[in-house]
């Protein structure tokens, strides 16, 4: 799946570049079969800080899951417009349809207290961190 990212990505690039070498050309409004929105992670404050790009897509849509130590984000974009085959995009960098995004998450963390909002089209999810207490030993 990390392999897919780098590929997808390096796609995009080459896709901006021919645009910008050649000008715009007719492309297909199909695409592949899902997507992996952009996510900034970070840790702040005693919690795991996730927050994840999916303007457009009802909170309705939005799943997430924690199997182990992966949190998992799954849901869809729908297009607001039908496919239409008389449509000419010259440009298409919205991305529609099913995505899924997994994310190790560490295994200092109280997941019984995750906090997940949907504000302006970004999911925030924190998870408070567990501090582990250090224990001081005596030497006899």
């Amino acid at each position: 799946m990390k392999d897919n990212f780098f590929i997808e990505k390096a796609k995009k690039e080459m896709n901006t570049l021919m645009d910008e070498i050649i000008g715009f050309s007719r492309i297909s409004i199909y695409r592949k079969t899902y997507f992996s929105p952009p996510v900034d992670i970070y840790e702040a404050n005693n919690r795991f800080v996730i927050i994840i790009d999916v303007a457009g897509i009802n909170k309705k849509q939005i799943n997430v899951s924690v199997s182990d130590d992966i949190l998992i984000i799954k849901g869809e974009r729908k297009r607001t417009n039908a496919i239409d085959e008389n449509l000419c995009y010259y440009h298409m960098e919205i991305e529609y349809g099913p995505f899924e995004r997994r994310i190790r998450i560490p295994r200092n963390i109280d997941i019984d207290n995750m906090k997940i909002e949907y504000d302006n089209g970004l999911l925030n999810i924190e998870i408070p961190l567990i501090t582990k207490q250090v224990r001081k030993i005596e030497i006899k």
